[in-house]
């Protein structure tokens, strides 16, 4: 009886495990539903974020507003570097960075709907 009973448990423990990309476009969209948008500082509100499981590719979206809501002040000089070293420093990451994940931005205007102002995709070979 005892064997029965934890077979049947291990059987429903893995019956309901979630895969990698499964998880992910669960924490995204959960992220997305309870949380945003939020402002991150005085500039930088972070909109959304998506998964797309085709291309292992997490998706933040943000809008800058007041000093930073302007053309030509992102650029990969001085958002990429940044960008990279908070995603390898970021821990919350780590098991989606191990499985090669994809991590794009994009932002942007607050003022202007629709004006992307900069947009970037980092890969392993950027954050490894």
């Amino acid at each position: 009886m005892k064997k029965i009973l934890l077979f049947a448990f291990v059987i429903t423990l893995f019956s309901c495990h979630e895969n990698l990309e499964e998880r992910a476009a669960r924490e995204v969209k959960e992220y997305t539903e309870k949380k945003c948008p939020v402002a991150i500082d005085q500039y930088t509100i972070i909109d959304s974020i998506t998964f797309d499981k085709s291309t292992k590719t997490v998706h933040s979206y943000y809008s800058l507003r007041g000093d930073a809501d302007s053309t030509g002040i992102l650029n990969d000089d001085n958002v990429r570097p940044a960008l990279i070293d908070e995603l390898k420093r970021n821990t919350n990451n780590r098991m989606y960075k191990e499985a090669g994940f994809r991590f794009a931005y994009t932002y942007t205007s607050a003022s202007r709907k629709g004006l992307v102002l900069y947009e970037t995709l980092l890969t392993t070979k950027d954050y490894q």
